[in-house]
């Protein structure tokens, strides 16, 4: 029997591997940001929402759920980090990144 070869290349799926980790981790790292900023934890402890819970269920995100979290997170750090507190789609986008891990951890 003749030996066949592999479909895919091993080393390069071991590389595909690697850097869906890496950005997962930079994904969690976004989310994770956004969640320990004085605004959101402020915001958060205003509405009754668990920031601690939001920051343990980041933990347990899929790569895709990480991925779409991420955008708004990344706007949102973006906009914060500028000085832009108080803009509302900044609040929202907070809120709702907040709201989605938790649901999301259940």
């Amino acid at each position: 029997m003749a030996q066949q070869g592999h479909i895919v290349d091993p080393a390069a799926m071991r590389q595909a591997v690697a850097d869906q980790t890496v950005t997962d981790q930079q994904n969690r790292d976004v989310l994770l940001s956004v969640l320990h900023r004085s605004e959101v934890m402020e915001l958060a402890g205003r509405l009754g929402l668990s920031v601690t819970r939001a920051e343990g269920a980041v933990a347990t995100l899929d790569s895709a759920e990480l991925a779409r979290l991420a955008v708004p997170a990344r706007t949102a750090d973006a906009a914060l980090a500028g000085g832009n507190n108080t803009v509302i789609i900044s609040t929202t986008t907070l809120l709702l990144i907040i709201i989605i891990v938790i649901l999301l951890a259940n």
